[in-house]
């Protein structure tokens, strides 16, 4: 794969984490879950934006398995506790070895100085969005209603090959 290639997929990887949060933050019932989503969401658009305008401007598709895990999460439980741990736990984990990978690529032309820094900045983007999901799920209790959808989102995710990241 090309480093051209590896890039797209990677704003591919962002873009999906930046709409599932952002969807996932109108649906979630507990306020300090809709908060961390939205600001998490900015906090990743604002990396896959630049990224994007790092290829030129041209738009990715989301990747799909991302976007499905947040929507499973949301449908599961609507207090929006399960987004949260998909983010902090299940998806936000996952999207920074991809990030980590791409930039240690050992069997392909290594990313150059530009691709190297938009990827480490879009790795501290994602960490911050973990930590701000991370302290508002602190702050609820423990439960709701699909406490138990994580290890099937989980398992569909490592079906689907994604058992580490997202490459």
């Amino acid at each position: 794969m090309s480093v051209l290639e590896r890039e797209r997929v990677l704003l591919g990887v962002l873009d999906g984490l930046y709409r599932g949060l952002g969807e996932a933050a109108p649906r979630a019932g507990e306020d300090a879950a809709a908060v961390a989503l939205y600001e998490a969401a900015r906090a990743v658009g604002g990396a896959a934006l630049a990224w994007r305008e790092r290829l030129g401007g041209e738009p990715a598709a989301p990747l799909a398995a991302i976007v499905e895990a947040f929507a499973a999460a949301a449908r599961l439980d609507p207090s929006g506790r399960l987004s949260l741990a998909v983010a902090t736990s299940l998806v936000g984990p996952r999207v920074l070895v991809s990030l980590r990978d791409a930039r240690e690529e050992p069997d392909g032309e290594p990313l150059d100085d530009g691709g190297r820094a938009a990827s480490s900045a879009a790795s501290d983007a994602v960490v911050a969005a973990v930590w701000r999901c991370a302290r508002a799920a602190e702050g609820l209790e423990a439960g709701g209603e699909g406490a138990d959808g994580f290890a099937a989102l989980a398992r569909r995710l490592d079906d689907d090959g994604y058992g580490e990241s997202f490459r």
